[in-house]
């Protein structure tokens, strides 16, 4: 079974946690729905804008205690992405190996026909037609929200290294094998878009 050598975070960063930094940072709207409430995932950023905040709350953090010595924030590694998508147990996808997914059981994906995106078979529903505040995100065999869906979210080459992918997909157009905890979607490190790329962070040493 796979194991993890850090922390993984319960939830991708939130727009409230962004504008602790960035307080003008605006995630903006989709076609008159908001991307921008305080538990939603922060979007509108890229593998940089990651890499800074990341940094900026390492140094918070180590300021007023709360880390011990030698321990950082960062964005995960493709393989760490990987080891907590599919829980130790090479599954196919965040929620198991079965296709379709089942309704509220999977993840935030694209289930709604007025954004004429990709949908996902088998009448899947979540209720949400943008992305949802992280905590109602689906919740993964190892207690994390959102690994699947919601937002596509950053992962880099190594712990220190360069920008490799998009991992998990997100809210709108999803294809099947855009699902698969394998799927890279490899757009440029200084890629920015409203619609669903953010980040989840890692704590390690």
């Amino acid at each position: 079974v796979a194991k993890l050598s850090c922390w993984v975070g319960k939830y991708e960063v939130t727009n409230g946690e962004y504008q602790k930094r960035e307080s003008d940072h605006d995630s903006e709207d989709f076609r008159g729905r908001s991307l921008n409430g305080d538990r939603q995932p922060v979007v509108y950023v890229n593998y940089h804008d990651a890499g800074v905040y990341a940094k900026w709350l390492t140094g918070q953090d180590r300021a007023s205690g709360d880390l011990p010595p030698g321990y950082s924030y960062r964005l995960p590694t493709g393989d760490e992405w990987m080891t907590f998508a599919q829980c130790g147990d090479g599954r196919k996808y965040p929620w198991g190996d079965n296709w379709p997914p089942r309704s509220g059981q999977a993840g935030n994906y694209d289930d709604e026909t007025v954004f004429d995106g990709f949908r996902v078979d088998g009448n899947y529903r979540d209720g949400h037609a943008v992305t949802c505040d992280v905590e109602e995100s689906w919740e993964n065999p190892w207690g994390l929200y959102g690994v699947g869906g919601n937002v596509w979210e950053c992962t880099s080459e190594t712990a220190d290294g360069a920008f490799v992918a998009w991992r998990g997909a997100s809210w709108y157009r999803n294809g099947q094998d855009s699902l698969r905890c394998s799927y890279r979607r490899v757009n440029f490190a200084s890629f920015r878009n409203r619609i669903g790329f953010g980040f989840r962070l890692l704590l390690s040493r």
